[in-house]
């Protein structure tokens, strides 16, 4: 009966008394965040990094480019050097004696012992030289 005496507003202040709610507070703490100039010098460091390597890199292409244009040089040169060995041999089976005097004759020439002079020699005999060229010389030689 106890609980007709109070009502019914007793009834609810006892059930409040008896849970009682403890509030605890809890302190958060925020971490300090890297300063404004740090994040820059960071920043900085990333990107000449970068640039760096990117550097590098065009670099490393640059030398493999001419690297490839060395090994295309050499090969052209030694190409050449084989045509030339191959040329130098054709002249000297064409400038042979026997083959210019079988061609000559071939062509209808005459063999004229008088007449044949080789170059580097100092002495040129005087039929070598056709009759209208010696009287040419000798008139330029007069005055």
């Amino acid at each position: 009966m106890s609980y007709y005496y109070r009502g019914n507003l007793a009834v609810e202040l006892e059930q409040q008394s008896r849970s009682v709610k403890k509030t605890t507070k809890r302190t958060i703490r925020i971490k300090p965040t890297i300063p404004t100039g740090e994040k820059l010098l960071y920043l900085l460091f990333i990107s000449l990094t970068v640039i760096g390597l990117g550097l590098v890199g065009v670099r490393y292409s640059q030398i493999s480019q001419y690297n490839y244009d060395i090994q295309s040089v050499k090969k052209e040169n030694r190409l050449v050097t084989e045509k030339n060995t191959s040329l130098k041999l054709q002249i000297e089976q064409l400038s042979n004696g026997n083959r210019i005097l079988q061609e000559a004759e071939r062509q209808g020439m005459t063999y004229n012992a008088d007449a044949v002079h080789t170059i580097g020699q100092g002495k040129v005999k005087a039929s070598s030289i056709p009759q209208t060229q010696a009287a040419s010389q000798t008139q330029t030689k007069q005055p």
